[in-house]
């Protein structure tokens, strides 16, 4: 996790011998198959953690450093569309002054996916100075009582400077 940087947690691993030791005074291309790797959890780059698939390749040397290099891999997982998903509607307001119908179209997305949705001014009786909409990404880490959780601005929508008329 971001917080704790200093402690990483390697939750799979797989080693594969490529060569013995011994010299090597060319170039060589060496084969190599990792087969049936479970890889349970998608690839995540997150606000507080980062979840992360790589080959390393170490070159133990007996004089010198060791050379080690890391290649990412990106896993995702592909999932069938959900049979259900229903729209969305919420209602907020200002008893008497303000009231508002959110309407999406779906409540679940796919990454590739148009969030698509209405907003009714069912009520207005107050002077609109602006209005904004906002997709916020939330993440929490953790469990139970220890846990940690941040909240980023994707992106905003803002439209200002009028007053609303209710849909008749």
């Amino acid at each position: 996790m971001f917080y704790d940087r200093g402690n990483h947690y390697e939750f799979t691993s797989l080693v594969q011998e490529l060569a013995i030791p011994g010299e090597m005074r060319q170039n060589q291309t060496f084969n190599f198959d990792f087969k049936n790797v479970e890889k349970p959890y998608e690839s995540y780059n997150g606000i507080n953690v980062k979840l992360r698939y790589f080959v390393r390749v170490t070159i133990a040397r007996r004089v010198a450093a060791d050379i080690v290099k890391e290649k990412d891999l990106w896993v995702y997982s592909y999932r069938m569309p959900p049979e259900m998903n229903h729209p969305i509607k919420m209602e907020v307001g200002i008893e008497d002054c303000l009231h508002i119908e959110f309407e999406y179209n779906k409540n679940k997305y796919n990454l590739k996916d148009v969030i698509v949705g209405k907003i009714y001014f069912l009520l207005v009786r107050i002077k609109i100075k602006h209005m904004e909409l906002s997709i916020i990404r939330r993440e929490t880490t953790g469990s139970g009582s220890v846990h940690k959780g941040a909240m980023r601005r994707i992106i905003r929508f803002y439209s200002g400077g009028s007053v609303a008329v209710p849909e008749r």
